[in-house]
């Protein structure tokens, strides 16, 4: 089933023209951060992707040192390097303009299959400053949201087999993106959508079996969750540092991880009721992208474009924002957005931003804000936009 056609010739001339304004913003952004990264020096993070590509092919362990070829672990799946491959064959600054292209393009696309034109256009606005961080720091964030999103939309328009690969995919990139999978929740096919998660996770997870051998790839993957259980002691930017540095406890990540999901799906399996509600699922995908950042113990300031395209999506498919929303949304941008760019005053990074992790806190009060408005009787009524019917409320149906 397809989402219902937007006529162009329901799109003013203005919102047309500020699509292809935003739409040159972002490959402006994307060329950009390719010559900065790519061409005026070779950026490590992008070096250690490429170098794990041929790790990989070459049975060495990807999770060692390497420091004659970069400084810093790799630190994702064996079938991500194994999906960087053709990255890795081609020129430095062209594969890395390839890769930009990709997490730029992912991302711009999956807002807009969630949201009208006009507010896909405020959310691209809202995110394109942490998009360029991404960017710029030649990571996967904004295209692990975009898979996020894309699990979310397939499984709204029953592609079962098309989401579970999607969250599949993300989950073989940073293991949080498994958090998508509780998009399932409101499918009516449960069962059906369970297998296919599980088989797409065991393919992904098996597919370098087509580059090295058996016992290889068992080691790589012990290396890769030795790996993880060092950095499951960091906080990041969330709340559990949030926590720390107010209650000066030293305690695990793990038991307020666990709490933050059932804080996260509780409203959820509680309100039943309004599983109907388009509205009401999509308020859902943006506490899942939020979540995904505030209790990840490996964030850090390029993973917030995760969360901050949850607040745009929020923000941008309300029609009449109330004067909180805005005061809400203002805080974000100020505190979330500009606190790590040259608009920051850098006295103010040092002094505040940076010890305290504060840009962390406008998330944390917009991820309340939505898990108080999921626990609400009464919500937003609108029919399935994948269904074919009308969206009659707050112009609910997505744009492509």
């Amino acid at each position: 089933m397809t989402p219902p056609p937007t006529h162009a010739a329901d799109i003013p001339p203005t919102v047309r023209r500020l699509e292809w304004l935003m739409l040159g913003l972002w490959i402006a952004a994307v060329l950009a951060a390719t010559v900065q990264q790519g061409i005026t020096h070779q950026n490590n993070n992008f070096l250690i992707f490429r170098a794990a590509s041929s790790h990989l092919l070459h049975g060495r362990d990807l999770y060692a040192a390497y420091p004659a070829l970069h400084f810093d672990f790799y630190k994702y799946s064996p079938t991500f390097a194994l999906l960087f491959l053709p990255f890795a064959a081609l020129p430095f600054a062209v594969s890395m303009l390839a890769w930009n292209l990709v997490n730029a393009g992912a991302l711009y696309v999956a807002l807009g299959m969630v949201l009208t034109r006009r507010a896909a256009l405020i959310a691209r606005a809202l995110v394109f400053m942490d998009m360029l961080g991404s960017l710029q720091n030649v990571q996967s964030n904004a295209l692990v949201t975009a898979l996020i999103i894309f699990g979310f939309a397939g499984y709204e328009r029953r592609h079962t087999l098309s989401a579970s690969l999607a969250v599949a995919a993300g989950t073989s990139i940073k293991l949080f993106p498994l958090a998508g999978a509780s998009f399932a929740i409101f499918h009516p096919r449960k069962v059906r959508v369970g297998v296919a998660l599980v088989l797409s996770l065991l393919a992904l997870l098996l597919l370098p079996l087509l580059v090295t051998p058996a016992a290889t790839l068992v080691a790589q993957y012990r290396s890769w969750r030795a790996i993880e259980a060092v950095d499951a002691l960091e906080r990041g930017f969330t709340v559990m540092q949030m926590l720390q540095l107010l209650l000066r406890q030293d305690w695990p990540n793990w038991p307020l991880q666990g709490l933050g999901v059932l804080l996260l799906v509780a409203p959820v399996l509680v309100r039943r009721d309004r599983w109907t509600q388009w509205g009401f699922r999509r308020l859902y995908l943006c506490s899942v992208l939020v979540f995904c950042v505030i209790f990840n113990h490996q964030s850090e300031s390029p993973t917030f474009v995760i969360g901050v395209a949850g607040v745009a999506i929020w923000f941008a498919s309300l029609s009449h924002p109330d004067r909180w929303v805005w005061a809400t949304l203002a805080f974000v941008i100020v505190c979330t957005i500009l606190a790590s760019s040259d608009a920051m005053p850098r006295a103010v990074q040092r002094a505040v931003f940076d010890p305290y992790r504060a840009k962390t806190i406008p998330l944390i009060l917009v991820w309340i804000i939505l898990q108080v408005q999921l626990w609400k009787r009464r919500g937003v009524a609108a029919a399935n936009p994948y269904s074919g019917a009308a969206v009659a409320v707050q112009h609910n149906e997505p744009s492509v």
